[in-house]
């Protein structure tokens, strides 16, 4: 019940409930019909044929109720099956009176339909009243015809069995759809807080990651630089990051230039955010290569760009810092599902296993930055043989992505 809201769930449950007792009242009908005729091939002196035409009416009857739906046609049909039922109780009873178990049987049979049809609305008594009713109507008439032909009242076992079933059927459903009225609410408060955690966890996470990609960076830079003057470029950094982490910026995902000027449209916007996060890289030292199709970036929701970004750019941050070499090359390609890149570099490289689980950079900064926006990092490096990280995103990833709040232990990290 969990995916049926609340205030729908009555309405479900009845109409299910419905539409399982007109089948089962056709598959009643069509066995008293299919009965006769077997007993008018083996008896052809007996004149049956009439109670199967007494069927023919109530069939079509039910057509009509289960099109329309209303208290007006579950009426009519109880008027029309009404008839319908003393015709055949009176065939069934003038013509199988030598034995009874069968009459009984077949009168049960074309009385359940009565029971079965007629509730047409969600409420436990209503249609219970309609069951009941269509029993009594049933009873009556088979117990007109009964002494009309001078026959036996037959009890109508069948008939009996299936009020029973109804009546139970009716109530346990009502106390069912209660019981979930109760509960759904505070399951999809569950839901929805765990929902809110999950958000808030990816949060928190992007902004661990803003944190190390800007203020860890710079002190490191400025542990590095040497004595003097601070370097200009670096300067006009560290106060563009400054102006970003104190406003909200970072929180919408957004990458805006540091004089505030974008192009128009969002295609031009996400290249020029590629463009120039190459250029601080290029600020620092770092020679890079852009091969393949950088313009695939521009495919990619938004929020995907940002990510893609700035890991990009903590992958050649990294370079700078841990790999021993002053270049790498940045590709760029689209398959037509997924826009990949991938930082290469000739450095040093390093070895996962052996790297400190307290290492945030490519953890926090490209793993999880990318796992939040349903993408995948892949990372291959070992001593002396360079440093490849691939990171492919789906296009449209991000509309279906959940935040990714826990890496396992082995994800660890060579960055800081």
């Amino acid at each position: 019940m969990l995916g049926i809201p609340t205030h729908l769930a009555p309405r479900v449950n009845a109409w299910s409930t419905v539409r399982a007792f007109h089948a089962a009242a056709i598959g009643s009908l069509v066995a008293a019909a299919l009965l006769l005729l077997l007993y008018r091939i083996d008896a052809p002196d007996d004149h049956v044929l009439a109670a199967v035409l007494a069927v023919v009416p109530m069939l079509v009857m039910i057509g009509v109720h289960t099109h329309v739906g209303t208290w007006r046609s579950a009426a009519a049909f109880l008027v029309v099956g009404g008839i319908c039922s003393w015709w055949f109780a009176t065939v069934v009873q003038r013509e199988l009176s030598e034995v009874p178990w069968v009459s009984s049987y077949l009168l049960s049979l074309v009385v359940v339909p009565l029971v079965l049809i007629g509730g047409s609305g969600s409420g436990t008594v209503r249609v219970v009243l309609w069951s009941v009713s269509g029993f009594v109507v049933g009873r009556v008439v088979t117990s007109i015809a009964a002494v009309q032909s001078g026959g036996p009242d037959h009890p109508l076992v069948l008939a009996w069995v299936t009020l029973g079933f109804v009546i139970a059927l009716v109530v346990a459903v009502s106390r069912s759809t209660a019981r979930s009225e109760r509960v759904q609410p505070e399951l999809l408060r569950a839901a929805r807080e765990e929902h809110v955690t999950a958000y808030r966890a990816g949060i928190e996470a992007e902004a661990a990651a803003i944190l190390h990609d800007t203020v860890l960076n710079h002190l490191n830079a400025i542990a590095l630089a040497p004595a003097g003057p601070m370097d200009e470029h670096l300067a006009r950094t560290m106060e563009s990051d400054v102006a970003m982490l104190t406003g909200r910026a970072w929180l919408a995902g957004g990458t805006t230039a540091p004089d505030g000027t974008e192009p128009a449209d969002a295609a031009s916007r996400a290249v020029a955010a590629f463009d120039r996060m190459l250029d601080e890289q290029r600020a620092t030292g770092l020679q890079i290569a852009v091969t393949g199709d950088p313009s695939s970036i521009s495919r990619l929701d938004p929020l995907a760009v940002t990510a893609v970004v700035r890991a990009v750019g903590q992958c050649l941050a990294n370079v700078v810092k841990h790999a021993g070499t002053d270049s790498a090359e940045v590709s760029v390609f689209d398959d037509g599902v997924a826009c990949t890149v991938m930082v290469v570099d000739d450095g040093r490289g390093f070895d996962e296993q052996a790297t400190g689980a307290d290492r945030m950079g490519l953890r926090n900064s490209v793993r999880e930055r990318i796992g939040r926006i349903g993408g995948d990092v892949q990372v291959w490096s070992s001593p002396g043989s360079g440093t490849s990280v691939m990171m492919s995103v789906p296009y449209g990833a991000v509309r279906d992505a959940a935040p990714v709040t826990h890496i396992g232990g082995d994800d660890v990290e060579r960055a800081s």
